[in-house]
C-alpha cells in the first residue's frame, strides 16, 4: 500500500506540473486564423488559450501596430513599410485573407484594439517587441493604464537595450528576454545570458525550441531566479517533454493541441 500511494502521490504530482504550464498562443491561434488579428485573439481565448503572443512595431505616425514583419506584403500581399507609414494607412489592408477568404477584411489591428480583447482575470497578453528603444517612451504612455491590470502583461524581446529599458519604464510589468540558441551563427552562452537577464532586472527567460532542454537546464535558469518560457512548439511531443522539465510557459501555433497533450494519460 505504501508503494502504491507514493507512485500514485508521484503520478499526480507529474500531472499536475504539465497541467500548469501556461499555453500561449503564438500571435493569436495563428495555426486556424491569420496571425497578429483580432479574430486570432478572440478565437485563442475562446479555446482557453492561457495567454496570446503578439508583435508589436512603431509607425511613422508613433502609433503602435500589432504585426510582425517590417513590413506588410506577406500578410495583406501589398508592400508598405511599417515605420514609413501611418497607422490609418495600414489598417486599410486585408490582413486576414491571406490565410482564409472567410477573414477577408481583418485589419492590421492597433495595440489599443488587440489589448481590448483581453478577458478579465489572470489570462494576459505577451507583448514582443520588434521596434528598437524608441518604441518604450511610446509603450510606456500606452500601457500606463494597464497598471491595475499588469499581471495580465508581460513584455519579450530579443533586443538586450529594449527589454532594459522596458523594465525601466514599466517596472510593474513582467520583461523576460528572448534569445535564439545561436547568435551571428555562434551558440549563445546559456550562462552568460542568465548573468546579463539578472544583471538587468528582468524576470526571466523566453528561449526557442532549437536550445538543447534538459531538466538540467531548466533547473539552472530557475536557481537564478529566473522564470522559463520557450517558444515556438508544434509538436505533441515536445509539449510534453518539455513540460516535463518544468517550463512556465509554451507558446504554439495550436493551442488546442498543445491543451491536448498534456491532458494525454
Amino acid at each position: 500500500m505504501k508503494r502504491f500511494s507514493l507512485l500514485a502521490c508521484l503520478t499526480m504530482t507529474s500531472l499536475f506540473s504539465l497541467n500548469a504550464v501556461e499555453i500561449v498562443a503564438h500571435r493569436g491561434f495563428s495555426a486556424r486564423a491569420p496571425e497578429n488579428t483580432v479574430a486570432a485573439f478572440n478565437l485563442a481565448w475562446q479555446q482557453g488559450a492561457d495567454a496570446c503572443e503578439l508583435d508589436l512595431l512603431l509607425t511613422g505616425d508613433g502609433e503602435i501596430a500589432v504585426l510582425h514583419d517590417a513590413d506588410t506584403k506577406r500578410t495583406t500581399k501589398v508592400a508598405k513599410i511599417v515605420r514609413d507609414s501611418t497607422l490609418a494607412d495600414l489598417q486599410t489592408l486585408d490582413a486576414g485573407s491571406f490565410k482564409n477568404a472567410i477573414f477577408k477584411g481583418e485589419k492590421i489591428p492597433s495595440l489599443e484594439e488587440s489589448l481590448a480583447t483581453l478577458p478579465l482575470g489572470t489570462r494576459r497578453f505577451f507583448l514582443e517587441v520588434k521596434s528598437g528603444p524608441e518604441v518604450v517612451p511610446v509603450l510606456a504612455k500606452k500601457l500606463a493604464k494597464w497598471r491595475l491590470r499588469g499581471h495580465q502583461l508581460c513584455i519579450i524581446a530579443f533586443n538586450r537595450q529594449v527589454a532594459q529599458e522596458s523594465k525601466k519604464a514599466l517596472p510593474w510589468i513582467k520583461v523576460y528576454r528572448l534569445s535564439s540558441e545561436k547568435e551571428n551563427k555562434k551558440p549563445v552562452d546559456l550562462t552568460q545570458l542568465i548573468a546579463d537577464t539578472k544583471a538587468d532586472g528582468l524576470d526571466g527567460l523566453d528561449l526557442g525550441l532549437k536550445w538543447k532542454w534538459s531538466e538540467a537546464m531548466v533547473k539552472q535558469i530557475k536557481d537564478a531566479g529566473l522564470e522559463v518560457h520557450v517558444w515556438t512548439v508544434n509538436r505533441p511531443g515536445d509539449v510534453r517533454r518539455l513540460a516535463g522539465f518544468g517550463v512556465d510557459s509554451i507558446t504554439t501555433d495550436d493551442p488546442i493541441m498543445a491543451r491536448a497533450a498534456l491532458e494525454k494519460k
